[in-house]
């Protein structure tokens, strides 16, 4: 991101961009990732939602569409699935991967039915954000950073009302510490879907890539109903 290049385009009673940013990291978001990009401006995407290792963040990663071996290449460098600070579930080949390297805290078991597979992948996006707000004895306003490689696996798998129910839930509990997360939906961006989804966000972030193959963004903020200029990523 380059926030400093980045602006609402027009005019109106809305704050500047880089305030709302601020208030987005204060009080926790959810950011929906749109448009049909490279498997690295993705990846490219998803470091910088996650923060610099130069921070101290805890960072969990949700594979649904590719599985956990990938999940180096979307860290920021200095940072690996070694680290404890970092949490992998693996959903992408419908296997679970998480730190072994710390102890765990007592959290109570699951009563989720793997009959109900969003319902268990809740579950334990839920354990993992509960251990790092134990181990830090709370987490700091965007210090915990959640990313999800893609939506499309549980709108294909399951009914959009049930996915729905599914980001409701995740959303409220990344605010509720104060977190900041981000869902990639690599469709269009004024897809149907996408609208329909939208509103369950704070924001979208749409990329691009032009006939160079740079890599752009801009943000939307339904808010404010204001959208940014695009920016190279």
């Amino acid at each position: 991101m380059r926030p400093a290049e980045i602006s609402f385009r027009g005019g109106g009673n809305s704050p500047d961009f880089h305030d709302v940013l601020s208030e987005f990291k204060r009080q926790g978001c959810n950011i929906l990732v749109t448009g049909r990009v490279s498997e690295t401006t993705t990846n490219r995407t998803t470091i910088q939602l996650l923060g610099a290792s130069t921070e101290e963040r805890k960072r969990v990663l949700v594979f649904m569409g590719k599985t956990a071996k990938y999940a180096n290449s979307k860290l920021p460098a200095g940072t690996t699935t070694d680290d404890s600070s970092v949490w992998v579930i693996d959903w992408g080949n419908d296997e679970r991967a998480i730190v072994d390297s710390i102890p765990m805290p007592t959290i109570p078991n699951s009563t989720s039915s793997s009959d109900d597979p969003l319902r268990e992948l809740r579950s334990e996006i839920v354990t993992a954000v509960s251990f790092y707000d134990e181990w830090a004895d709370g987490l700091g306003s965007a210090e915990l950073r959640l990313s999800l490689d893609s939506l499309v696996k549980p709108l294909e798998q399951h009914d959009q009302s049930a996915v729905e129910r599914f980001i409701r839930t995740v959303t409220a509990l990344i605010r509720g510490v104060s977190g900041m997360a981000h869902y990639h939906l690599p469709l269009p961006d004024d897809g149907d879907i996408v609208q329909e989804l939208s509103p369950l966000f704070d924001a979208r972030v749409e990329l691009r890539q032009t006939d160079s193959l740079v890599p752009e963004q801009r943000w939307h903020v339904p808010q404010y109903d204001q959208m940014t200029n695009w920016v190279r990523l």
